[in-house]
């Protein structure tokens, strides 16, 4: 093993909460910004493994009033809103509420903030066409000082396309109201290369796994499966001494 495309002190000791500077990090930090401050609503459209959710999260947490939620498959469409209220600050309040008077709990909520608001939706394309009837419902009532974001993979344009031309109740109200879908770039080889030298593997070896992985999920696997490789054979050397 070419110990010369390491730096081994990152490869035993990995960066922690790691924030790269990408087109992805840019294109989601400005268009959220946007959002923030004049009340847009904005669909983020990529792959997996493009760092979405990471940009997401990034901004969400450098910025006051700007709320997160993860869409999960098996979510009904009350446990997400109660989700939502929990991510608010109202734990537990709402739990035995029906579905119309979370709504109108989250909205006022929002609506009647001083501040621009944010809310983040990730994972988007797991809403159902039901589950985006009632989140129409939750833009119109709280359009005047909040912003939304919806981010998913490219299936979730598409559904909604899909959705929007059969004439889904509630979908193409909805769709008339994003104001923007925003495509999202698959990280470039130099981000990639940054990537790989933020975990300590350098030279040829970046270029080699950068050629393999189109996208930092993939890249991620591979990385971890190197770092695995490298402590093994340093803990064997260290063994024979």
């Amino acid at each position: 093993m070419d110990l010369t495309n390491f730096n081994l002190d990152l490869i035993k000791r990995p960066p922690l909460g790691m924030v790269l500077e990408t087109n992805v990090l840019r294109t989601i930090t400005e268009n959220c910004q946007d959002a923030l401050e004049y009340h847009r609503m904005i669909a983020f459209i990529g792959d997996p493994g493009f760092g979405k959710t990471k940009s997401l999260q990034y901004f969400s947490s450098k910025k006051r009033h700007v709320y997160y939620m993860v869409v999960e498959k098996s979510m009904t469409s009350k446990r997400f809103y109660v989700e939502l209220l929990n991510v608010l600050g109202f734990t537990n309040s709402f739990r035995g509420s029906d579905l119309n008077n979370l709504i109108k709990s989250i909205s006022f909520h929002l609506s009647q903030s001083k501040q621009p608001n944010l809310l983040i939706i990730d994972e988007a394309g797991k809403f159902n066409a039901n589950q985006l009837l009632f989140l129409h419902e939750l833009r119109d009532n709280t359009i005047n000082n909040t912003g939304i974001i919806l981010s998913g993979p490219p299936y979730f344009k598409k559904n909604m396309d899909g959705w929007k031309l059969s004439g889904r109740e509630g979908v193409p109200e909805l769709y008339r109201r994003i104001q923007s879908w925003i495509p999202l770039q698959e990280p470039t080889m130099k981000e990639k290369k940054a990537y790989c030298h933020e975990y300590g593997i350098l030279n040829d070896l970046a270029e080699e796994l950068c050629d393999e992985c189109s996208d930092f999920g993939t890249l991620d696997n591979k990385i971890l499966e190197v770092r695995i490789a490298v402590i093994k054979y340093l803990r064997a050397i260290e063994k024979q001494k």
